[in-house]
């Protein structure tokens, strides 16, 4: 399979002309090679789609609410929803630490390498909690609460396949409209955070590269 000349110019260019930190970041092995900005964003999209539960919830059919704690999702706490919030926490935390190592990349910037290996340490932990684990902990709790739209029927298959009633009272209060409120406030806190970091990365790689020139 021929690689793309295009890709590989870029990185030529990179590994030549760009920052130290360009430089380790691309010679480092890891499943998640986004940007901090585009792993914000992703981490956005994953947040956002713990808002959708309000309306997924409030439009099950009628015959799915005898196995629901209640039917209004501004007060229905499901176990399933306990699933969402550690998804959303996780992303959470993931994009604090991203956040954190873009202000510490661009407040030391240029850094030396072992500066850059730090912040690149940072960032992989931070992808592999907030991408991997939350976002999967979030995948989920949708695709849960997607069978619920599916009817009586398929929630009954689902609790007699799976052996427990995922829409089973909570016992700790989070309601459904809860946590989607919180999850589409984070989804924009982390969005503009992704695309202030966009911004400043971008000013600053241009201040480096006329520095060298």
């Amino acid at each position: 399979m021929s690689s793309d000349p295009l890709r590989d110019d870029h990185i030529t260019d990179t590994m030549l002309s760009g920052t130290t930190y360009e430089r380790v970041r691309y010679e480092r092995h890891s499943y998640f090679r986004q940007t901090v900005p585009r792993t914000l964003a992703l981490q956005s999209a994953f947040l956002g789609l713990l808002a959708i539960l309000l309306p997924m919830y409030g439009l099950f059919p009628e015959s799915v609410g005898q196995f629901l704690p209640a039917a209004d999702p501004e007060i229905a706490s499901p176990k399933v929803v306990l699933l969402g919030v550690f998804g959303g926490l996780l992303e959470a935390l993931g994009a604090t630490l991203l956040v954190g190592a873009a202000a510490y990349r661009v407040r030391l910037a240029p850094l030396t390498e072992a500066q850059a290996h730090a912040v690149l340490d940072v960032e992989d932990f931070a992808r592999y909690v907030g991408l991997g684990t939350g976002g999967l902990a979030i995948l989920l709790t949708v695709c849960l609460f997607a069978i619920g739209l599916g009817g009586e029927g398929t929630v009954a298959s689902y609790i007699a396949t799976a052996g427990a009633n995922p829409y089973a009272p909570s016992g700790y209060g989070l309601s459904v409209g809860t946590v989607s409120l919180a999850g589409f406030v984070a989804s924009v806190l982390v969005f503009y955070a992704g695309s202030y970091f966009a911004v400043r990365i971008a000013l600053e790689r241009i201040r480096q590269r006329g520095t060298d020139v």
